[in-house]
């Protein structure tokens, strides 16, 4: 049967950065996943209670549950709980997919199903463990036939890494003549679109109105755009509206900030305190 999705991930928030980069690689795979960052428009106005238990219990073929102690006592990761184990006994099928933080005891779900230890586990190497999942399923969704899922999955911690490494290379050696003449890059701003933002030099960036205003200029290190933008994507005080993210990658911090100053000095940015 077709459902909407490929995937559902049950957490609590206090796991959600180590969730986020599950969930950014297995969209970045073609998965159809449902985490909460990349449904925020749909999820708008919605009766939270009445879709989430919809979506957990009848639109995904799994749900992987993110097992710790924050997960026990929390209220929603408790309704999501409920409404995976409904699903789970009403079609007595492999459905949940219990994956541990430590060793919580969660009401209802037996000890002798098998699951996955996180604790020395990188995030990647755990969607690549997903993703294996869902090819042995053998859905109907041709993500399943790319080559990037051949990868054979690598249990050792530091195989996996060097293993990265060795693909990363391949891969730059395809692409970085045409990055390194991407100096700046214009994408949505939206988790999905900050996820393709270039992340090996540091930057300054501006978020732009829909009618290409600058609401806010910063700055981001090397390896951290991604953990710098999302922060103004979430509700509280680095919350910033915007329809569009421009980056331009410097060759230091310190220039970066340099020519921040500069954008802030000349066009007074409305969320530059």
């Amino acid at each position: 049967m077709t459902k909407k999705y490929d995937v559902v991930l049950s957490f609590a928030s206090e796991n959600r950065e180590y969730v986020r980069a599950v969930a950014v690689t297995l969209q970045a795979a073609g998965i159809k996943v449902f985490y909460d960052e990349f449904e925020q428009a749909n999820l708008w106005g919605k009766n939270l209670y009445v879709h989430l238990d919809e979506i957990y219990r009848n639109e995904a073929h799994f749900c992987v549950m993110f097992i710790s102690k924050h997960y026990l006592i929390k209220t929603w990761t408790n309704h999501e709980r409920e409404s995976v184990q409904a699903r789970a006994f009403q079609k007595k099928e492999e459905y949940i997919l219990p994956a541990r933080f430590d060793s919580t005891e969660i009401p209802g779900l037996i000890p002798t199903i098998s699951y996955i230890d996180l604790q020395n586990l990188l995030p990647e190497n755990f969607a690549t463990i997903i993703i294996q999942k869902l090819k042995n399923k053998k859905l109907n969704t041709s993500i399943l036939t790319k080559d990037n899922l051949k990868t054979p999955i690598i249990k050792d911690i530091n195989q996996y890494k060097f293993r990265k490494k060795t693909i990363l290379r391949r891969n730059q050696s395809l692409n970085n003549a045409k990055k390194s003449k991407q100096k700046t890059q214009t994408v949505n701003f939206t988790f999905e679109g900050i996820s393709q933002l270039s992340n090996d030099k540091p930057i300054v960036y501006k978020v732009l109105t829909q009618g290409g205003r600058n609401n806010y200029t910063g700055v981001a290190k090397k390896g951290e755009v991604y953990i710098t933008l999302q922060k103004h994507l979430q509700p509280g005080k680095n919350y910033v509206p915007g329809y569009k993210v421009k980056i331009e990658r410097m060759s230091t911090i310190q220039e970066a900030q340099e020519k921040a100053n500069r954008i802030i000095k000349i066009s007074k940015p409305k969320y530059n305190k």
